[in-house]
């Protein structure tokens, strides 16, 4: 009697993880990769349906920029967008961030967010690969070096921060953040030191800030000529685990008109970021790979904690629980993508997957306190759905 209660107690307790993974899986319906913010709507008409007819084109644009972020460029610019209804049904939710009206003028900005769901579905019906994994973020710490080569990273002597301030997003592919630049932080790293790429200093930073990767981005002002005009030379390493990534570029412009040389050459650096990163991690929606993989764990907290690690994992879209032990589950998973965008996928959480020797439809799947620094981004798009496992063998519920 008391082993049938044992065993009854152990399946409620199963079925409850199960359902928390599952609940998980229905949760954050747009991710952060699925929301567009500042969208500017500027239109004339009749007053009393201005704010209506700002939202319908407010969703498309913000559509448009959604599926510009994740998707190539040029495969977007070729989509014809569904119907204004069609795009009202895959909204979340959105805010207006400001309005101003007038008689027969609405000027607003909005942030919408998408369900991930129909604009993956449009992307696959089309034929478009996509990215969704969404990186941990990026701290970024820009260095102005002005004309006579004096080098800046902290203080009103660095110009080039005010731009970065302003444009880094925190929504995207790439979310980023730029250090306070107090105390701590002049004293853990100099501009000297930043440029050199002193790993040691970077990664404390980045501890310091939650952060997964690091990036050096210097704007070097050369003298202006005699023409007035003055080029700002761009240089930018991202340093993560794997190896260092640069970019060059250069913006000229006329010498008075400083800031927007600055800003430009922010949002050059910024697009090479997202782009380098969406590129590497597009996937094809139409196929998809299945394995299995063993997970071992030493009690109910780690156990839980991988559930919530994997349902951070936008690629992955269903996960069988196979069996469960007090120290090892096996599941059962289909994700979208190759192996190695997978296994890039789960480093974001802080997972690591190794493949067995000589059968590349097993591995087994670990939690890696390595994998990064810093903790996961929030949530991307769950698993669609969970499947209920088989029951072999009284599996017993990891204490």
């Amino acid at each position: 009697m008391a082993l049938t209660i044992i065993r009854r107690h152990c399946r409620v307790l199963l079925a409850v993880l199960l359902l928390v993974l599952s609940a998980g899986a229905a949760w954050a319906q747009a991710g952060q990769v699925y929301t567009a913010t500042g969208i500017d709507v500027d239109i004339t008409g009749d007053i009393a349906t201005l704010r209506d007819q700002a939202l319908l084109e407010g969703q498309r644009k913000a559509l448009q920029k959604v599926l510009s972020d994740i998707a190539p460029a040029d495969r977007v610019a070729s989509l014809t967008l569904p119907s204004d209804d069609v795009i009202s049904g895959w909204v979340q939710d959105f805010q207006i961030e400001q309005e101003k009206t007038s008689a027969t003028r609405y000027i607003g900005r909005f942030t919408f967010r998408f369900m991930a769901e129909p604009v993956q579905q449009f992307l696959a019906g089309n034929n478009v690969a996509f990215a969704q994994m969404q990186t941990k973020r990026l701290l970024v710490l820009p260095v102005y070096t002005d004309e006579a080569g004096n080098s800046n990273l902290w203080g009103p002597a660095n110009l080039w921060l005010g731009a970065w301030s302003v444009k880094a997003p925190n929504v995207s592919l790439v979310p980023m953040i730029l250090p306070s630049g107090d105390v701590s932080d002049t004293s853990t790293l100099s501009a000297t030191q930043a440029l050199a790429g002193d790993l040691p200093r970077l990664t404390a930073l980045a501890e310091r800030y939650g952060a997964g990767d690091v990036l050096v981005a210097e704007a070097r002002a050369s003298p202006p000529g005699e023409d007035g005009k003055q080029t700002l030379a761009i240089t930018a390493t991202r340093y993560s685990r794997e190896t260092p990534k640069s970019f060059s570029d250069s913006v000229t412009g006329d010498a008075t008109a400083i800031d927007d040389l600055l800003g430009q050459s922010a949002d050059r650096t910024i697009a090479w970021v997202q782009s380098e990163w969406k590129q590497a991690n597009l996937v094809d929606a139409s196929k998809q790979s299945r394995m299995t993989v063993e997970v071992p764990i030493s009690s109910l907290k780690q156990w839980v904690d991988i559930k919530k690690q994997l349902g951070g994992v936008p690629s992955l879209k269903s996960v069988q629980l196979v069996s469960l032990t007090r120290t090892l589950a096996v599941l059962d998973i289909t994700f979208l993508g190759d192996l190695p965008q997978f296994q890039r996928s789960l480093a974001q959480q802080s997972l690591s997957l190794a493949m067995a020797i000589g059968d590349p439809s097993k591995g087994t799947l670990r939690q890696d306190a390595n994998a990064s620094v810093g903790q996961p981004p929030a949530p991307a798009p769950l698993p669609s759905q969970m499947n209920q496992p088989a029951v072999p063998n009284e599996p017993a519920v990891p204490q």
